[in-house]
C-alpha cells in the first residue's frame, strides 16, 4: 500500500530506499512494477533504529521523506509539506497531521474535557494530546487551563510531551510521530536513530527530536496522514507503554534536555499513573509501571546498562 501511495505522490521523488527486516523479502517483481519510482531495496536486521539509520546514510537527497510502512498519504502530501518549507525556512522537519483510527474513529488528538482529569494532570505533570475543551468556571482549573494556553505545545517538568494547541496553518511540536515527515538529512545525521533501543523503537521519535538543533516538529494543517497500525508483530499494550517509559528515562539521563525534566517529577508522574490504573482495574499496567518506577530510582535501566556495554539492541522485559 505505501509504495502504491509513493508512486501516486504529484511531487517527484528522487529515489526510494526500501530496508527492510522482515522474514519475507520483497521480490523484484514486486516493485519493479512502480515505474515513478526508483526503489533501492536493502536488507536489514529486526531493528527499526537501524534500518532508519541505514536508509538516512544512504540517501543522496538533502531531505529525506521518512515512512514507516503502515501509512497511507494523499498525492498531494509532499508537495504540501514542501511548500511549507519554502514559506519557512527554519523548519528542518515537517510533517502532516498524524490521524490513527481508535474505536472506529479517525483521530488525531485526544482532548482534556473534564475538570477531574485536567487538574490530574497537571499536578502528576503528565503527558497531554489534545485541546483543553474545559469549560467550568472553577477559578483554580481555570487557571490551571490559562498556564497551558500560556505555555503552549512543550515538555512537562516530568519529560513527558503536551501539545495542546492544534490550530493555525501549522503547530509546532517538541514531540511528534515523524513516520510520515520530511526532514534535512544533515540534522538526521546529527541527531540519529538510537540504535540501543529494542528493536520496535519504541520511543525513539523522543530522542531523535531532542537533538534536533530547534528541538521541534513543524505540523502543517494543510494535509494529513493516515496510520493503520499494522497489528503485525506489534507489541501489547503493557510492554509498549513499559519501554516508552524506559525510554524516556534513558533519553532524559543522556540528553539531558529540556534541562527542566527532572527525575523526581518523572517518578512523581509515574505514581499518578500507578493510581490511575488502580482505580481503572488494570492492574497488569500498574505492575508494569511499579516496575519501571523500581529500575529508574535504582539506576537499572536495562537501556542505560545497554549503552554502557555497547550493545545495539536491548529488549528490556518487565
Amino acid at each position: 500500500m505505501l509504495l502504491q501511495n509513493l508512486n501516486r505522490l504529484s511531487y517527484p521523488l528522487e529515489e526510494v530506499i526500501v530496508v527492510d527486516s522482515g522474514s519475507e523479502e520483497l521480490l523484484a517483481e514486486e516493485y519493479l512494477k512502480f515505474n515513478n519510482l526508483r526503489i533501492q531495496y536493502i536488507n536489514s536486521e529486526q531493528s527499526v533504529c537501524i534500518q532508519r539509520n541505514t536508509g538516512i546514510l544512504k540517501a543522496v537527497s538533502p531531505w529525506i521523506f521518512l515512512c514507516d510502512d503502515d501509512i497511507e498519504v494523499p498525492p498531494d502530501y509532499l508537495d504540501n509539506l514542501a511548500c511549507h518549507i519554502n514559506e519557512n525556512k527554519k523548519a528542518g522537519a515537517v510533517s502532516g497531521v498524524w490521524f490513527q483510527q481508535e474505536e472506529g474513529k479517525r483521530v488525531s488528538s485526544y482532548p482534556v474535557r473534564s475538570g477531574r482529569m485536567l487538574l490530574w494532570k497537571f499536578i502528576f505533570q503528565q503527558g497531554i494530546w489534545g485541546e483543553i475543551e474545559y469549560e467550568g468556571k472553577n477559578p483554580i482549573l481555570t487557571k490551571i487551563k490559562k498556564y497551558y494556553q500560556r505555555k503552549g505545545n512543550h515538555i512537562s517538568k516530568a519529560g513527558w510531551p503536551v501539545n495542546t494547541f492544534f490550530s493555525d496553518d501549522y503547530f509546532s511540536c517538541p514531540v511528534y510521530s515523524l513516520g510520515a515527515s520530511l526532514i534535512k538529512k544533515e540534522w538526521l545525521l546529527q541527531s540519529p536513530y538510537d540504535e540501543v533501543l529494542d528493536r520496535y523503537g519504541i520511543g525513539d521519535n523522543y530522542g531523535v527530536i531532542a537533538g534536533f538543533p530547534f528541538q521541534t516538529v513543524h505540523v502543517t494543517n494543510k494535509t494529513s496522514v493516515y496510520h493503520h497500525r499494522e497489528p503485525t508483530n506489534r507489541l501489547k499494550s503493557s510492554l509498549q507503554y513499559y519501554r516508552r517509559v524506559l525510554a524516556l528515562d534513558y533519553f532524559r539521563r543522556i540528553r539531558k534536555t529540556p534541562s527542566n525534566v527532572k527525575k523526581i517529577w518523572q517518578v512523581w508522574s509515574l505514581v499518578g499513573n500507578v493510581l490511575s490504573f488502580l482505580i481503572t482495574g488494570q492492574a497488569g499496567m500498574a505492575k508494569v509501571t511499579l516496575i519501571a518506577i523500581s529500575k529508574i530510582l535504582m539506576n537499572k535501566n536495562p537501556y542505560i546498562t545497554a549503552r554502557k556495554q555497547r550493545r545495539k539492541v536491548a529488549e528490556p522485559k518487565p
